[in-house]
Parts: C-alpha cells; structure tokens; sequence
C-alpha cells in the first residue's frame, strides 16, 4: 500500500514538471495577480498601442484610397469603401475628419502618458517576485513608474506607429482590390477572402507587437534601457523563443477578444453602461494577471 502511495507521488510529480510550462505560468499568474485594480486597467491601456496604431493607419488608408477615387472619378460623389474587415468599428467606411482625428490625438495622449505611467510602475511592482498588496499598489505604482515614464511612453507611441506603418503600406493592395472586388456581384467571393486575410494579418501582426510592447516593458523596469534598445531586446526574445511567445501572443490576443466580445453581449443585452462597466472591470483584474504573466515569462525567454 506504501509503495503503491509512492508509486503515485512519484507519478504525479512527473507529469507536473512534464506539464506545459506556459500553463504553469499562467497558473502562477493568476496566483500572484491582484484583486481588480486601477493600476490593472492602466496596464491593460498600455497594452493597446497595437489598436491604436491599426486606427490611425486605417484611418490614413481611407483618406488615401478616398483620395486615389476622386482623382480617378474626376469630382463624381465617391462611392463608399467597402472593407468588410473593419466594418464594425467603420473605421475606413465613415473614418473621422483628419481635424477630428488630431483632436482626439491632442485627448488621449495625456491619458495615455499618465496610463503608461502607473503601467510601469505595475510592471517593476511584478518584476519584485511578488503580488500586489492592497490599497498601496497604485500609488506605488504611480511612484515607481517615474523612472521609466518617458521610455515607456516611447516605446508605447513606437509600437502604435510599427502598426499604423504596417497597416497603411500592407493592407492597402488588400483593401483597394477589396473595394474593386465589392462593387461587382460577381466578385463578391474574392472581397470574402480578401477581407478575411485583411483580418488575419490585423490580429495576428497586432499580437506580435502586443508581445513586444509587454517584453519591451519588462527589459525598460528591470535594467532602464533606452527605447529601442528595449524594443529590439523584446523582438531578439519573441525570435528565439518562439513556440513560448507564440503562446502568449495568443493568449495576448484571445483575451482581449473576449473581453471585447463579453462586454458588447452584455451591452446588446442589458444595456451600453453594463457593458463598458463590465469592460472596465474585466480590464481591471485581467491587466493585473497580464503584468504578472509577461514579468515571470521574461527572463524564461532569456531576458535576463
């Protein structure tokens, strides 16, 4: 019965430490991670250069692809773009007026410094090996990301613009041809297909560049590099580990999808202010996780 009990431990060790190391990582997370926090919805915000930067390059891309048709139609009324990839936010159908476009830039961005701001501080707060304690941690983390803030913005406004760049040069054959293909009946399919590539390429491209900003964020709090020193660093860890940032990338993207999704369900359901409240709030507590996760997969991507 003895050796049997043995038998069993020894059994149950062995598939722990042969279980997948990005699960236990995770597991690890959520055990370090915080209740929801401001501090946790600051650090989701940093995450989202990526989304930034798609919006203002699909924004540039209709103001090109507008442009090229008025050019072409020689003053005739422009007929819509028709992208379905981003019809949802309408982005490129109806994109804001360039003078809007500059004001909500001129909005955000003190939002944006103040989030990276405290984001940085999270990030050094879980690069110390331990959880959050209570009420202390956001002005913790307003304190001890002053160091960084200036880094870590730069590398916030590099990561937005890598992903503006990428959309406005590699969606716009994809997006014209689209736009041709979907004034035709008979070319409908081939908008269908060029619309889901167009997707593909969004997420999958804006995953990496997440993956990066969180690696970047972790090289800038541990050793205080500069900007690109930081962002190539992340992109040197993300190449040589790939099956393990593939992972978080995944994890990086799905969740923020779901997030998204959950939110929009519960606003179609009972309400637009159940859903942004539920959006903030899951923000709260996931960005709390998303710190821990990249600060205990850095230094097994080899950052330290």
């Amino acid at each position: 019965m003895a050796e049997a009990e043995r038998g069993s431990t020894v059994l149950s060790k062995a598939a722990e430490n042969t279980s997948d190391p990005t699960s236990r990582l995770f597991r690890e997370a959520v055990r370090r991670a915080p209740r929801p926090s401001v501090s946790g919805f600051c650090f989701e915000l940093m995450g989202l250069a990526w989304v930034a930067g798609g919006f203002l390059g699909m924004s540039g891309l209709s103001y090109a692809l507008r442009g090229a048709s008025s050019r072409l139609n020689r003053g005739a009324p422009d007929p819509p773009v028709s992208t379905s990839w981003f019809d949802i936010a309408r982005i490129v159908n109806s994109p804001p007026a360039p003078e809007r476009l500059l004001v909500l830039m001129l909005v955000f961005a003190p939002i944006v410094f103040l989030s990276v701001r405290i984001a940085a501080g999270l990030a050094r707060i879980a690069s110390e090996g331990s959880g959050q304690r209570g009420s202390d941690r956001f002005v913790r983390a307003w304190r001890l990301g002053g160091a960084t803030q200036f880094a870590a913005f730069g590398v916030w406004v590099q990561v937005a613009g890598m992903m503006a760049a990428a959309t406005a040069a590699l969606l716009l054959p994809l997006a014209a041809t689209s736009r041709l293909a979907s004034q035709h009946s008979a070319l409908v399919p081939l908008h269908v297909v060029l619309s889901g590539l167009g997707a593909s390429f969004a997420v999958v491209f804006g995953a990496g560049l997440g993956a990066v900003q969180e690696l970047s964020m972790a090289s800038l709090v541990r050793h205080e590099r500069g900007v690109g020193s930081a962002v190539l660093h992340a992109w040197r860890m993300v190449r040589s580990q790939r099956s393990i940032s593939r992972r978080m990338s995944f994890a990086e993207a799905t969740s923020r999808v779901v997030e998204v999704a959950v939110a929009s369900w519960l606003a179609l359901v009972a309400g637009p202010w159940v859903g942004i409240s539920a959006l903030v709030l899951a923000g709260a507590l996931i960005g709390g996780i998303r710190s821990q996760a990249w600060s205990l997969a850095y230094p097994r991507l080899g950052g330290i």
